[in-house]
């Protein structure tokens, strides 16, 4: 019985890894999601199809790091990806924001430039007058 419940789990999660490809391909194939930034979400559902085609892999790895449980491994390692994921995130943010610093700063210099010019219309037409 113990062995039917592992089989149905790892067909769980070979299926759900898979289901979580398809959709990151299907997001870049859309332009909804840009390739430099689905990577790590490519790498993250590799590595998840890998453990869960191959549980030997878990388990070889949890001996090497000395994880006494797969599961643990397991989280450990999608610990990691989220990880990875925020700083990845963190670091398209603080680009951004310098961005739009700049192009604030370059928004108030060109508005003064307009107020000025427009002063100096204002002054013309009243001298022509």
């Amino acid at each position: 019985m113990i062995m039917l419940s592992e089989m149905r789990l790892q067909y769980l999660l070979i299926i759900g890894t898979v289901v979580l490809f398809g959709l990151i391909i299907d997001l870049i194939r859309r332009d909804k999601i840009e390739v430099k930034y689905a990577i790590i979400w490519l790498a993250f559902s590799l590595v998840m199809i890998l453990f869960s085609l191959f549980p030997q892999i878990v388990l070889i790895l949890g001996d090497i790091t000395r994880v006494i449980d797969p599961v643990n491994f397991i989280f450990l390692t999608q610990i990691i990806f989220i990880l990875l994921i925020l700083l990845s995130v963190s670091a398209v943010i603080s680009g951004f924001s310098k961005k739009i610093k700049r192009l604030a700063q370059s928004n108030a210099i060109l508005e003064k430039r307009v107020r000025r010019l427009e002063e100096k219309i204002n002054e013309l037409t009243k001298e022509s007058k």
